[in-house]
């Protein structure tokens, strides 16, 4: 498997050495790769929304959907992120009741 950013490539050239990688990837990896890109493009934007939003509001839907409030210190504040780049810590959640 090549490198998904090697050094000093412009921005084309890595987009389509990316694209024939996954051209030749088997069908199922190349749907969980889109599968995976999807999710991961989906938690940004919940975190992006949640990010512009007030403390106190964040709280009260943080409160109605019964999230921890841990969470709450790991999304930036209000401006605090004006570049657009937000970093998203992945965790498996357990969902299996016991």
């Amino acid at each position: 498997m090549p490198p998904l950013n090697p050094p000093k490539m412009d921005l084309k050239t890595k987009t389509e050495k990316f694209v024939n990688w996954f051209k030749n990837l088997p069908d199922e990896d190349q749907d969980e790769l889109m599968k995976m890109v999807y999710s991961e493009y989906k938690v940004r934007d919940v975190v992006r929304s949640f990010s512009a939003m007030p403390a106190v509001q964040r709280q009260t839907v943080f409160q109605r959907l019964g999230l921890p409030d841990e969470l709450l210190t790991k999304i930036p504040a209000p401006g605090a992120n004006d570049a657009g780049e937000l970093e998203v810590e992945w965790q498996e959640w357990n969902t299996e009741k016991k």
